[in-house]
């Protein structure tokens, strides 16, 4: 069974920042994953829409600058860190999974995908996951073999079927939605299911034995030791 570490080892570091993902390799994490948001043509790691709970701006996300996003402290010193800088720190035994968070980042990360160096990254090195179905159709539009990840927190049934249109390689429901019907049915349709997000090492035991593929978690360490 894999363990995620989101956005990074969050439960640990400032979430989304390159202290919290090398927190994560340091557990030894077998991917590692976080959000993707399209600032005027770049490409920032972030979760809200908004500033306030993580960094020490205010206001909407979007309705400021790439500069003035990358002088914020988004805890502990750290800066927003671009895709490229957190790619570029990712050892290559670890996979990437990008979740799109906002519009418009499909063609940007396939992009940046396309262009990395090949002896050090794999195609099978990413997964591009998303609760956004237009901008996963898109990705599947711009390659039919990358990795694709169906988020859901709801209407499993809605997700799955779309997870099936565009071939996807795994299905992510929350931890509310996993059953081992669930888990079985899904791997009926030859994906993975990886689930999110676990915490408590009750739910950590329960849902491992459910026999889920692969666990998000803020806690990397607690599933390691489960």
């Amino acid at each position: 069974m894999k363990v995620i570490g989101h956005r990074g080892a969050m439960g640990l570091a400032p979430e989304n920042t390159l202290l919290s993902f090398r927190k994560a390799l340091e557990l030894g994490v077998d991917g590692v994953e976080f959000d993707v948001q399209n600032i005027d043509g770049n490409l920032l790691v972030f979760h809200d829409d908004t500033l306030e709970r993580t960094t020490n701006g205010s206001g909407l996300l979007l309705d400021h600058s790439i500069d003035y996003l990358r002088s914020l402290d988004a805890g502990q010193g750290e800066k927003i860190p671009f895709l490229h800088d957190v790619i570029e720190l990712i050892d290559i035994d670890t996979f990437i999974n990008i979740e799109l968070k906002g519009l418009r980042t499909a063609s940007l990360v396939m992009e940046l995908v396309k262009l990395l160096d090949k002896d050090r990254y794999k195609k099978e090195n990413f997964i591009i996951s998303s609760y956004l179905y237009s901008e996963l159709f898109l990705v599947r539009q711009l390659d039919p073999d990358i990795q694709i990840g169906v988020i859901a927190d709801e209407l499993p049934d809605v997700a799955l079927s779309f997870a099936r249109d565009v071939n996807a390689y795994s299905f992510h429901p929350s931890l509310s939605l996993v059953s081992k019907e669930l888990v079985e049915q899904v791997h009926e349709e030859g994906m993975l299911l990886y689930v999110h997000t676990v915490n408590d090492p009750d739910n950590i035991a329960k849902v491992k034995a459910m026999g889920v593929d692969g666990i998000f978690t803020d806690y990397p360490d607690r599933v390691r030791q489960g």
